[in-house]
């Protein structure tokens, strides 16, 4: 199948063959729960318009879901309606083709792939194939034994794993990717983002383009590309980003010190962020922790281990305590240079024990 969609557009003399200059922005699994979700979609058309963008392209996992509620399917086809540019879509695990009511009834100028693999025109040169996914589990392997068209700019547009092993969702293989004769090949279901060359094929695994909680930390962003240049500009549209702040409280035996050490991160208003404390303290941080998140509001994870704090096995009367001593006397009696040295095998020794332990 072909269909040419008309764009405003510019064109290059590239090795003397015309190639239309398009700027296209690339993102996958928004996973739009409710109507507050869709804030997200409108800051990515938003940046899209901002940026001369003439379609989106959307890898997969719009929806979190098949079923929405009306209102917030309704937000969803209003935004896309209103896009100002072309929207092309592959369906994902989440939203699968075959039950995703939005999919059946699309708005104008928005375009969903079936479940086979297609190609469409989108500009002169340029072509964007892909495959939706109808079902919330496949294993089948679309791209395998695809050979894109010689000359132009060859897209891939889909929802899967690149790199996928046994039951993977939909797997895609480098050696699939490399024999395709695609110039990019962008891939939704992994929600961390990522850029890999196959062959003359550039993999871009957009990842979800903002965080919904700690196991999602970090920058997550959009991703202009023009197809002139194939030059690719990640772009954050992200209200917010989740961070965690490892906190060492290793010596700290009072309260007043382990609050202080805590208070003294840094944290941005846009951050939502989760303080990791580590280290060996010589007392109990749960007063210091229960002070903090009453104060700001904020999750704390404490991952210390006083089985290794010296200032308490010094005082024991066990194995632990007899090797701190003897190894502290010896510390304090050695040559500052020679001391760094000393104090990683009190360190060393002390995990060993532990171990032994167990």
């Amino acid at each position: 199948m072909s269909i040419y969609l008309t764009f405003n557009r510019k064109k290059y003399k590239i090795e003397n063959e015309v190639i239309d200059k398009m700027l296209l922005i690339a993102t996958a699994d928004l996973h739009i729960r409710k109507v507050e979700d869709t804030s997200l979609l409108a800051r990515i058309l938003e940046a899209g318009k901002e940026r001369g963008a003439q379609a989106l392209l959307i890898a997969g996992d719009l929806l979190d879901r098949p079923f929405l509620d009306a209102e917030t399917e309704s937000a969803v086809r209003s935004l896309l309606a209103k896009a100002g540019m072309k929207v092309f879509l592959a369906a994902g695990n989440h939203d699968p083709l075959a039950v995703t009511s939005l999919y059946q009834n699309l708005p104008e100028g928005v375009y969903c792939f079936g479940e086979g693999l297609a190609g469409l025109t989108i500009g002169e040169n340029i072509r964007l194939f892909g495959y939706s996914s109808a079902r919330e589990q496949a294993e089948d392997r679309p791209l395998q034994g695809f050979s894109a068209p010689a000359g132009g700019v060859n897209i891939l547009l889909a929802h899967g794993q690149a790199e996928g092993g046994r039951d993977a969702f939909r797997p895609v293989s480098g050696e699939e990717l490399a024999q395709s004769g695609l110039d990019l090949a962008i891939l939704g279901h992994i929600h961390k983002g990522e850029q890999r060359r196959y062959g003359g094929c550039l993999l871009l695994v957009p990842g979800i383009p903002e965080g919904k909680g700690f196991d999602e930390l970090g920058e997550k962003y959009i991703y202009l590309i023009d197809t002139a240049s194939m030059h690719i500009e990640p772009i954050s549209v992200a209200e917010r980003v989740w961070r965690e702040y490892p906190v060492d409280l290793s010596g700290c035996a009072e309260e007043s010190e382990m609050l202080a050490r805590m208070e003294a991160v840094e944290i941005a208003d846009h951050i939502i962020g989760r303080l990791i404390l580590i280290g060996s303290p010589a007392a109990d941080p749960a007063a210091a922790i229960g002070l903090y998140t009453a104060r700001y509001g904020r999750e704390v994870k404490n991952q210390t281990d006083p089985s290794l704090s010296v200032e308490l096995l010094r005082r024991q009367n066990t194995l632990q305590g007899a090797f701190v001593r003897r190894a502290m006397a010896e510390i304090e009696g050695a040559d500052p240079q020679d001391r760094p040295l000393l104090e990683e095998a009190l360190r060393l020794g002390l995990e060993a024990l532990k171990e032994a332990r167990l």
